[in-house]
């Protein structure tokens, strides 16, 4: 299974240069065998000049499934549709279209919502499914659907509220299970175990994305790099949102060569 890094806060990768790769702040990744782009990043100029510089064509992608509702992982939606010549399925949380926001500069709220309609998606032969129960795209591949927070606590940041509609990419490997997110907003414990619990896995391979620990104390810190080093995965990649603090802390605690640097273009994961 092969999955590259388009969007990310960071280039990471001195490959960057020649391929004249962009960074932004945001997410998304390609699932390539089986054609999903999971979040488009902030603005649709970095997801479609990696993507054309990674030689992935803007009509490649059969799904396009939406961690969650936030600008920086929808707000490359119109840009990548209207990249395209043909329709695609979509598939989102059913608040899709809810207002959301961010604590901005002196406690006032900033709108950080998604900047498309439903009539625009149905223009552009947009199949959308809106859901909150798990659903799955194909064999050992499933978007989570909402996440129950019951195994830990939520990773909300400065977000002014509990992102119900945060979702995770599950996909089974031989070796375990793949957990790809785009913020983490439910919390890592939540996604794995949550994880754990829909595919009838019980060993952990990879978490890749955002874990959102920007914001959160040090000792929150800590107990989420115990948790994963309690799993012995093969992989962690902490994207985005996780921060540079967040990555050296998981950089310090995972043994074995466990972490991976992500960052656009260069991140290309071969699972």
């Amino acid at each position: 299974m092969k999955i590259t890094i388009l969007v990310d806060n960071y280039a990471t990768q001195l490959s960057s240069l020649s391929r004249r790769l962009l960074s932004e702040w945001g997410f998304a990744a390609y699932i390539h065998d089986h054609k999903i782009l999971y979040d488009t990043g902030l603005t649709g100029t970095t997801l479609l000049n990696n993507m054309r510089a990674l030689g992935i064509n803007p009509n490649e992608p059969e799904y396009l499934v939406i961690s969650h509702r936030h600008i920086d992982h929808t707000g490359g939606v119109k840009a990548f549709l209207n990249a395209r010549s043909r329709s695609i399925k979509m598939i989102a949380h059913a608040n899709l279209f809810t207002r959301a926001y961010a604590v901005g500069e002196g406690g006032k709220p900033e709108d950080i919502s998604v900047d498309f309609t439903w009539e625009y998606l149905k223009n552009k032969g947009v199949d959308l499914i809106l859901i909150k129960e798990p659903y799955k795209i194909a064999n050992g591949v499933m978007v989570s659907g909402e996440i129950p927070r019951k195994w830990g606590p939520s990773h909300t940041g400065a977000v002014a509220d509990e992102v119900p509609d945060d979702m995770a990419l599950y996909m089974e490997h031989p070796n375990g299970l793949i957990v790809l997110t785009g913020c983490g907003h439910s919390g890592v414990e939540n996604m794995v175990e949550y994880g754990f619990q829909v595919t009838g896995l019980n060993k952990l391979y990879a978490v890749i994305g955002g874990l959102h620990f920007m914001g959160l104390p040090d000792e929150r810190v800590r107990q989420v790099t115990n948790y994963l080093v309690g799993k012995s995965p093969r992989i962690i990649v902490g994207t985005h949102c996780t921060g540079v603090l967040g990555i050296a802390a998981l950089y310090n605690a995972l043994p074995g060569g466990a972490f991976r640097l992500g960052g656009v273009g260069g991140a290309i994961f071969e699972l």
